[in-house]
């Protein structure tokens, strides 16, 4: 997002005015302006700190998003997987999968215990 602004910080540091005797005092003009400088200052880099966000968080948001897709195709697979091994009715393969997850748990309950199950002979 560009903001089609007139000045910039320099144009306001380099900003000259005549002089007239019933005019304002020049020192207080140009305090006035140095004041003003600085919130431009503050103004730019907040929109740039803002800018700097913006881009981060959509890069961040389109990586996720793509992350989220192939997790669902994935899940599709398996599920597809999980549809053809509780319609078989091949009860060995099933006998199966209740082992792996029995020896998964048990592997978990060692893990607890700060036992390395790989390291068990």
């Amino acid at each position: 997002m560009d903001f089609n602004l007139k000045y910039d910080a320099k144009a306001i540091l380099d900003r000259e005015f005549a002089g007239k005797k019933p005019g304002y005092d020049p020192l207080q003009v140009d305090s006035f302006l140095d004041e003003i400088l600085k919130d431009y200052l503050t103004f730019n880099q907040y929109h740039q700190d803002a800018e700097n966000t913006i881009s981060e968080l959509t890069r961040t948001n389109k990586l996720l998003k793509e992350r989220l897709d192939q997790i669902e195709v994935t899940n599709a697979v398996l599920n597809e997987k999980l549809k053809s091994l509780e319609g078989s009715d091949n009860s060995s393969s099933l006998g199966n999968i209740d082992l792996l997850k029995r020896i998964s748990a048990l592997e978990q309950a060692l893990f607890k215990q700060g036992i390395d199950p790989n390291e068990i002979k």
